[in-house]
């Protein structure tokens, strides 16, 4: 196989494969909005909401470019200096926002999961809100080197958008990428994944999964593994570039690499572009406000005026039932725990 036909490869990957995971991906977020805007009184709800919104962000800025860049030859970057300034800059700020909302919702489900009365009231909306606000905060002030060092550059046969600090780029690919992108986020995914899993094999477990904080759960745990499994090919790639950027490689075994990073990246944005339809099937609850979402909106009523009281209703009911049956479950551990 030539070196062009890798390049033809991974051009019908971003054309077939991205483009699609792009346009599925923005409908499902924008779907999401609607649907957890009216229950952000819970942590993780809010948690989730704030995710689908840089998950637009991310796609929109990350995903996109990069389709256009594999599948059409396209690249704004290489012309316009301030799309080559912030298109990075944008991108990380949404990837990294996006999984640190998972990641706190991940948190946020294990305290619920748990059996102690003081750890399942420490999943406060508030905190969420601080949490996620100080995150942001940080996230942003990390990545403002990427405005300020990447530029166009112009050389003798091509053009591109290039980092021009070379302890950015030491940053860049030693860090950001291995480290924020893949190591961290899917330690703490698989950590408290596994922790929620196994309280809800216990007594408290089983009376929460009757419950409205049943189906965030599940939503949740299943959304671990489709974020979790796309980081790892991404994780291993950059682990790789990092052990053979001393290297002298061959213009086909570049090639190949070429190949190989454009799926792995593309791959990526599956766990941004798959959370609508992971809550659509792990949660009985999210496919009825979906139903109904689709009947209002088909039959003309008004959304705010019809779905959102409904949604909310249903939500306080779930809330109402979770404060009463965890107490007396709380006793009959009690109990049993002396006998």
């Amino acid at each position: 196989m030539s070196s062009t036909s890798f390049a033809n490869i991974s051009t019908q990957f971003g054309i077939y494969v991205g483009l699609p995971l792009f346009t599925f991906g923005i409908l499902g977020n924008l779907i999401n909005l609607c649907l957890l805007f009216p229950t952000q009184s819970n942590p993780t709800s809010f948690l989730l909401f704030v995710s689908s919104l840089f998950n637009l962000l991310a796609l929109s800025v990350g995903l996109l470019p990069r389709v256009l860049t594999v599948g059409f030859s396209i690249d704004g970057t290489l012309t316009i200096l301030i799309w080559c300034k912030t298109r990075i800059f944008l991108s990380y700020i949404g990837i990294l926002t996006s999984l640190t909302c998972i990641c706190f919702a991940s948190i946020d489900r294990y305290f619920v999961s748990c059996r102690s009365v003081t750890w399942r009231n420490r999943s406060k909306v508030g905190t969420a809100k601080i949490a996620i606000f100080i995150a942001i905060l940080i996230i942003i002030s990390i990545n403002v080197p990427y405005i300020l060092f990447n530029t166009i550059i112009q050389m003798q046969t091509t053009t591109k958008c290039s980092v021009i600090n070379s302890a950015l780029i030491f940053y860049g690919n030693y860090f950001v990428r291995p480290i924020l992108f893949s190591v961290i986020p899917g330690t703490v995914l698989s950590i408290t994944g596994w922790f929620t899993y196994r309280n809800l094999t216990s007594i408290v477990g089983i009376q929460v999964r009757g419950t409205f904080q049943r189906s965030l759960t599940s939503m949740l745990l299943l959304q671990i593994v489709v974020v979790i499994i796309p980081i790892i090919p991404f994780a291993v790639m950059n682990i790789y570039q990092v052990i053979t950027a001393s290297v002298v490689k061959t213009s086909y075994r570049t090639a190949q690499e070429a190949l190989v990073l454009d799926i792995t990246n593309i791959i990526f944005y599956t766990g941004n572009a798959s959370n609508f339809y992971v809550y659509f099937i792990s949660a009985s609850s999210y496919r009825r406000d979906f139903v109904r979402f689709v009947l209002f909106c088909y039959s003309g009523d008004h959304w705010n005026n019809r779905i959102i009281p409904i949604i909310m209703q249903q939500h306080q009911m779930n809330e109402t039932s979770m404060r009463t049956q965890l107490p007396r479950l709380h006793n009959k551990v009690h109990d049993q725990n002396i006998v």
